[in-house]
């Protein structure tokens, strides 16, 4: 399937997250874009199984096995073959046990501080920002 073409993850989010005129709606489909993005290592626009469980290592502390990659996918309709869409990405963090501002906050921690806070601009750098790797290991550094 080439990545022009609806999926049915791709149909249903649209349908869930279309509406432009609530910044709630668009808080969340910005941080989760955020988090799909900074997860999607080869930048193909999907999240193969070594990225989402890197997503899921760094957020929630638990591996994610194949198995369980493969039955994300078919839940919400995408290819395991290609990946997690962003719109994918956005109905798993729809359903009710899945927290989007707690992850984008454990994945950004720097970006959900107090706004009042004075911020040193200089050391506000990449080193803010967590990455996994292989193993759950941070390669941040």
């Amino acid at each position: 399937m080439s990545s022009s073409e609806e999926t049915p993850a791709t149909s249903v989010a649209s349908a869930l997250f279309s509406s432009d005129d609530t910044s709630l709606a668009e808080g969340f489909r910005d941080k989760v874009a955020a988090l799909h993005s900074h997860f999607d290592r080869d930048e193909d626009g999907f999240l193969n199984h070594s990225e989402l469980r890197g997503l899921q290592l760094l957020t929630s502390g638990e591996d994610m096995n194949i198995p369980t990659y493969l039955m994300a996918c078919k839940s919400i309709g995408c290819d395991p073959q290609q990946g997690i869409s962003v719109d994918g990405l956005r109905l798993v963090y729809a359903a009710e046990f899945a927290n989007v501002e707690e992850d984008y906050n454990k994945v950004f921690p720097a970006k959900h501080e107090d706004p009042d806070k004075t911020v040193d601009k200089e050391k506000a750098d990449d080193d803010d920002v967590l990455e996994v790797g292989e193993d759950g290991v941070d390669i941040s550094s």
